[in-house]
C-alpha cells in the first residue's frame, strides 16, 4: 500500500466513525411548519408508510414539556406509561406495568413491570428507570418547562423501588383518578434514563421511549417515526410520517389525491365530501363541556328556582343544531359520554316553557327577568362558531319567554379576566379534561375548595354533592364510582349551578386502503396496528 493510499484509507475510516457516533441535533421548538408530501411509497422497514396530516405544529418531543396537541400525538407513539387508555375509550389498560394493586387505604399503588422491555437506545426498563423518570419530572432540572408534571403527580408523595420489576407510588391522599393521570402522554411517560442524553437537556431532540415507533428525523417536511423492531408487544411494522397542514381544505385535497393516508382535525362539512366518495370517516366525542354558568352566590341566580327557570326556557339542543349542525354534540348531562359515570338516562332539565313561567312567578319574576351574560368571542372546540354567536342565540331564545339577556363579549384572554372580576350575572365557558376522569370535571369545577383556585366560578356549594365528590376521589372500585357520579349528576341537574350545553366532536377520514385506525376521545391516536393494503 502506498503512503497516499494509506492516508486515504485512514481518512475514510475516520469519516465512517464520525458518521456512526455523531448524530445531528434537532431543534426542540418549532421545527415543523407546513409540510409537503413526497413519494407515498412502500418503505424498506417491513411495512408501509402511513402519512398523517394534522392541523397542528409539533413543538417538542419531550413529554415533560409537551402541552400542545401536535406534539402529544407524536409523543404518544414514541413513549409509554405504566398504563394507557384503551384506544377509543377512557378505560385504563396495562402498558409498561403488566399488573398493579392498590392498598385498601388507596395510598399505595404497587406496579409489576413487564420483563424484557428496552428503551429505543437499548437501556433496559426497570424500576429504577421509572423512578428516575418521575423524579426528572418533579425536579424539573432537565427542562425549564415541565408542563403537566404538577397535575399528573400532584397527589404523589414518593416513589419507592421494591425490586428490579416492582415499584410503589405512595400518595399524599387517596386519589382514584391517579391511574388516569399515569395514562396521559404528557409528563407520565417513562423516558430512558440514559444519562448523557438527559443531562444534556436534549431529550426533545433524542427521544428514547419504549413505544412501537422510534423517532427517525425529518422527511418531506414532516417528522418520521419508524417501527420498533424490538417492541415488547411484538415487532411494529412500517413507518409513520406526521405532516402539519394548517388548512383543512388542503388536508382533504391531499387525502383525495393520495398524498396522505389519514386526515385529522376535519369538520362535518369537510367529511361529507369524503364520505360521498367512499372514504371512511370517523367521529369521536371530545372530553370537554361547553356550559352556561350562573353565579350562585348572588341575585338573581342565588335562587335555584331562577336557575331552573332559565334552563327550562332553553331548547339548547335545537339552538345548537341550528347553529352548528353535526359540529358539536348536545349534552345530556354534566359528563361526556365516554367518561365514567355518564348515564344517558340522567338528563338535565328539559325544555318546558310552562315550567319556566311557573318558576319565575314563584321567584317573584312574573313580570320578567333580566340579566347580563358575558362570553368569549373566539372559536373553541365546544363552540366552533365562537361564544358570542352562541350567547346571542341563547338570548334570542330566552326573549320569547320573558327573559331579557344583555350579552357582553370579550377576546379570550380579556374574557378570562372578566370572569376573574366576576362580571355579569352568568357566563358561557367550557372545560377540556386532561385525564378523562369524572373527578376532573365535577370536583375540579364544582367542589367548594375550588372556589379559591378560581375554577369553581359559579361558587356553587352543596354538602350532599361535596360528600359524593370526595367519596368519588377515595373509592377505587369502578362500579362504586359509577354509582357515586350518577348520584352527583342528579344533584347537579336538580340545583342547576350550570347548564351543560354540548361537547366537541372530532372528525377524521382515512384512505379506503387504511385499516385499523381508531379515533379516540382523547384525540391522540395510537398507531401501532394501523396498516395500509
Amino acid at each position: 500500500m502506498t503512503r497516499s493510499l494509506g492516508v486515504l484509507v485512514i481518512s475514510l475510516f475516520c469519516l465512517l466513525l464520525l458518521a456512526v457516533f455523531i448524530k445531528p441535533e434537532l431543534p426542540t421548538q418549532g421545527w415543523l411548519t407546513t409540510g409537503r408530501t413526497g413519494n407515498n411509497s412502500t418503505t424498506g422497514t417491513g411495512g408501509t408508510s402511513i402519512i398523517i396530516a394534522q392541523k397542528y405544529t409539533v413543538s417538542t418531543l419531550d413529554p415533560a414539556a409537551a402541552a400542545d396537541t401536535g406534539s402529544i400525538r407524536v409523543i404518544a407513539n414514541i413513549y409509554e406509561g405504566l398504563v394507557r387508555f384503551k384506544p377509543g375509550t377512557t378505560k385504563i389498560e396495562p402498558c409498561l406495568a403488566q399488573s398493579w394493586k392498590v392498598s385498601e387505604d388507596g395510598l399505595i399503588y404497587t406496579f409489576d413491570l413487564r420483563r424484557n422491555v428496552s428503551f429505543h437506545d437499548g437501556t433496559p426498563l426497570d424500576a429504577r428507570a421509572v423512578q428516575y423518570s418521575v423524579q426528572r419530572q418533579l425536579t424539573g432540572k432537565s427542562t425549564k418547562n415541565t408542563a403537566y408534571a404538577g397535575f399528573v403527580y400532584a397527589p404523589l408523595d414518593k416513589v419507592k423501588v421494591i425490586d428490579r420489576h416492582t415499584i410503589e407510588f405512595h400518595l399524599k391522599y387517596p386519589y382514584a383518578a391517579f391511574l388516569n393521570n399515569l395514562a396521559m402522554p404528557m409528563a407520565a411517560p417513562v423516558v430512558s434514563p440514559a444519562a448523557p442524553r438527559l443531562q444534556s437537556g436534549k431529550l426533545g431532540a433524542h427521544p428514547a421511549g419504549t413505544g412501537p415507533f422510534i423517532y427517525a428525523g425529518e422527511k418531506n417536511g414532516g417528522l418520521v417515526l419508524q417501527a420498533n423492531p424490538d417492541y415488547w408487544a411484538g415487532p411494529a411494522r412500517g413507518e409513520i410520517l406526521f405532516l402539519t397542514i394548517p388548512k383543512a381544505d388542503q388536508r382533504v385535497q391531499q387525502l383525495l389525491s393520495g398524498q396522505v393516508d389519514i386526515a385529522l382535525d376535519l369538520t362535518f362539512a369537510q367529511t361529507a365530501r369524503l364520505r360521498f366518495k367512499g372514504y371512511p370517516v370517523l367521529r369521536a366525542t371530545g372530553l370537554d363541556i361547553g356550559y352556561l354558568g350562573f353565579y350562585t352566590d348572588r341575585r338573581p341566580f342565588n335562587e335555584p328556582g331562577v336557575r331552573q327557570a332559565v334552563a327550562a326556557a332553553l331548547n339548547y339542543r335545537e339552538i345548537l343544531e341550528e347553529l352548528w349542525p353535526q359540529e358539536t354534540r348536545p349534552a345530556h348531562g354534566p359528563l361526556p359520554p365516554t367518561v365514567l359515570g355518564y348515564d344517558k338516562g340522567i338528563t338535565q332539565i328539559d325544555y318546558a316553557p310552562d315550567k319556566c313561567a311557573r318558576l319565575l312567578k314563584e321567584a317573584g319574576y312574573d313580570k320578567g327577568l333580566s340579566f347580563d351574560l358575558i362570553t368569549y368571542e373566539q372559536e373553541r372546540p365546544y363552540a366552533p362558531g365562537g361564544g358570542k354567536v352562541l350567547a346571542e342565540a341563547l338570548a334570542r331564545s330566552l326573549a320569547g319567554h320573558g327573559i331579557s339577556v344583555q350579552v357582553r363579549s370579550y377576546p379570550w384572554q380579556q374574557f378570562k379576566q372578566a370572569l376573574s372580576r366576576r362580571e355579569g350575572d352568568a357566563f358561557l365557558y367550557g372545560w377540556i379534561s386532561d385525564n378523562g376522569d369524572p373527578d376532573n370535571f365535577l370536583y375540579t369545577l364544582l367542589a367548594a375548595n375550588q372556589v379559591k383556585s378560581g375554577l369553581n366560578i359559579t361558587r356553587y356549594h352543596n354538602e350532599e354533592l361535596e360528600t359524593l365528590l370526595v367519596s368519588g376521589r377515595h373509592t377505587n372500585d369502578p362500579e362504586m364510582r359509577q354509582q357515586i357520579y350518577r348520584a352527583a349528576q342528579q344533584v347537579i341537574n336538580r340545583d342547576v349551578p350550570w347548564l351543560v350545553l354540548n361537547h366537541s366532536l372530532h372528525y377524521a377520514a382515512t384512505s379506503p386502503l387504511v385499516k385499523g385506525f381508531i379515533l379516540s376521545p382523547t384525540d391522540w391516536p395510537l398507531l401501532n396496528g394501523v396498516s395500509k393494503n
